[in-house]
């Protein structure tokens, strides 16, 4: 049937428009959102429905017309489809289309290296940890993820076990010094020539730190092209959302990677938590152990005794490998002597620091050494010393155990560990700082920060923070019973107010921390009601704003011996709070 005005053709035909222009309004949203099109490259995925779209609109004008519907009709027809192709896109092709966005993307900017590294570090911030999870873990019948885990992420980042296995590693574990020790084991092995890798952890300012060649910290420009690898590569490989290594774990094996691609001639690698189920220990192939001081540590994890805990540390004993330790503990040294035997190990016990220096030649040297070279010294010259005769270095076959050569006492005095036993003056402020985050750490810690400020009149403040599952009144008692603090400041490990330094985002929020520096407080009041002392403990929200109240208290001119110890992270915040608290008392004149 016909209707005059081709009124059903017209209808048919405003159908047809009205259907198409639903699909236009449906993928609207997702891809035309603005009057330019998104790169077809980028986004290929789309490509259909811009393809599909851009052909619609060619097919609404030109192909109706030749099915017979009227001129009018037609005209309607080119009107609407007009209209839409006005709001979906101001292009007409696909080619064009792609031209333009070509032109679009050269006119953005490339991102600086700064940049592109703090996007790395907000990436992996995302593996971070938080406090809910750390909790968790302790729920799961206090056990860490298996090793297995590790094994699969480093397969699917392309990297196997038998790789790693063409460089020799020499794997730290323990509780105090093993970061230290790994340094100076190190700087000895580059006195020698050696060209070394070297993986520790946590870092003080920047993520970088944690990886280092030849004794430095590598690049910023060299971790975002390693980070990018193996996070694209693991990302792209998701079975589930989630489905990533935790912060330490991606590190660790991004390290493999790193030293592996920069051929390195060892890698000393010191352990996360424990050792027994520390990611670091898929390394099978170590025939060069070292185990630090232990004490009572991550209790949560490893166990409530110095005997469990030991076990966990002896983890990383490989079949026949050479084991050193600087263990004294009788209960300790027989839970790893039994280790080593399972395993058929040799397990030596380092000489006294001060068995090095019986020749009087080198006497004046032992004055020049610091209190880390003292405290590890030893072990690391005979991990040292082991590495070396089983890579080459035959004459090291006859040095005796206790002698030193000239390149260990270099490599001794070239070492620098920061934040550890560092004294630094800023301002009027003398900082002696020292991560000590277990009794027996903080023992030393104090004995040290008294012997170094023995002769000073200088007033004395402590700035204390711990995280985690510390058991924080344990260490409060030591330093509340070994010194006499004028003023003694509790803080988060923020280093300002204002904002905290990406790299180190803490894996506890500000709330949480704010409520352990204002459990510190109440310990330490309760400690000076207990021996009848006057509480001159305050909490401050930053390290800045404690600073500027030391500045407020003491002036410009009073020099003050400030002790900076507990948690590591702390050690760090209080570095980068520097540069802000400088910067303040520019801002007021060199005031507050």
């Amino acid at each position: 049937m016909y209707i005059s005005g081709g009124g059903v053709r017209a209808k048919m035909a405003r159908r047809v428009l009205l259907s198409r222009l639903s699909v236009v309004e449906r993928c609207r949203p997702t891809y035309f959102t603005c009057s330019i099109s998104l790169s077809l490259e980028l986004l290929p995925w789309r490509a259909s429905y811009h393809t599909m779209l851009t052909a619609e609109k060619s097919t609404s004008v030109v192909l109706m017309p030749q099915q017979g519907i009227t001129v009018a009709a037609t005209q309607a027809a080119a009107a609407t489809a007009a209209a839409a192709a006005t709001l979906v896109t101001t292009t007409t092709t696909p080619q064009q289309t792609r031209c333009f966005t070509a032109q679009k993307h050269q006119q953005q900017p490339e991102l600086s290296v700064e940049q592109q590294y703090e996007e790395c570090i907000s990436d992996l911030n995302t593996l971070q940890s938080n406090a809910i999870t750390i909790r968790r873990s302790i729920l799961l019948n206090n056990k860490q993820l298996p090793l297995t885990d590790t094994y699969k992420y480093m397969e699917r980042s392309g990297l196997s076990l038998d790789e790693l296995e063409h460089i020799p590693f020499i794997h730290v574990s323990g509780t105090k010094g093993k970061g230290s020790t790994c340094a100076l084991t190190e700087s000895i092995l580059r006195a020698h020539g050696v060209r070394t890798g070297f993986f520790s952890s946590p870092h003080l300012l920047s993520v970088t730190e944690r990886l280092r060649l030849n004794g430095k910290p590598i690049s910023k420009q060299k971790f975002v092209r390693t980070f990018r690898k193996v996070y694209n590569r693991l990302r792209s490989q998701q079975q589930y959302e989630g489905d990533m290594p935790a912060y330490f774990k991606f590190l660790t094996i991004l390290s493999f990677h790193l030293f592996l691609e920069e051929k390195v001639q060892v890698i000393i690698m010191e352990v996360g938590i424990g050792g027994e189920l520390d990611c670091t220990n898929v390394i099978r192939n170590t025939q060069t152990v070292g185990i630090t001081s232990l004490g009572l540590e991550h209790t949560h994890l490893l166990g409530d005794t110095l005997s469990e805990i030991a076990w966990q540390k002896a983890g990383i004993i490989k079949e026949n490998a050479d084991v050193y330790t600087s263990v004294t503990q009788e209960e300790c040294l027989d839970v790893i002597k039994a280790r080593a035997k399972e395993r058929n190990a040799n397990l030596h016990i380092v000489p006294e620091y001060e068995e090095y220096f019986h020749k009087p030649e080198i006497e004046a040297l032992l004055s020049n050494l610091n209190e880390v070279i003292r405290l590890n010294g030893s072990l690391a010259i005979q991990l040292a010393y082991d590495w070396l005769r089983k890579n080459g270095y035959s004459r090291y076959k006859q040095v005796e155990s206790t002698e030193l050569t000239s390149e260990v006492e270099r490599g001794l005095q070239q070492c620098n560990w920061p934040g550890r036993c560092e004294i630094l003056n800023i301002e009027n402020l003398k900082f002696h700082i020292d991560g000590a985050h277990t009794v027996e750490s903080i023992r030393v810690c104090c004995d040290w920060y008294k012997r170094v400020t023995e002769k000073s009149t200088n007033p004395r403040v402590l700035i204390f923070n711990t995280t985690g599952e510390r058991d924080s009144r344990r260490l409060l008692e030591v330093l509340h019973s070994s010194n006499e603090f004028a003023i003694v400041c509790f803080v988060p490990n923020i280093s300002s107010g204002a904002s905290n330094h990406n790299d180190n985002t803490s894996v506890y929020g500000i709330t949480e921390q704010l409520k352990r520096a204002r459990l510190h407080s109440s310990i330490w009041y309760q400690l000076c009601m207990e021996s009848e002392e006057t509480d001159t403990s305050k909490t401050f929200g930053s390290i800045v704003d404690c600073l500027l109240h030391l500045r407020q208290v003491y002036g410009a001119k009073q020099e003050v011996d400030v002790l900076v110890t507990g948690s590591l992270h702390l050690i760090g915040a209080t570095m980068a709070a520097f540069k802000d608290f400088q910067q303040k008392l520019e801002e007021h004149g060199n005031g507050v």
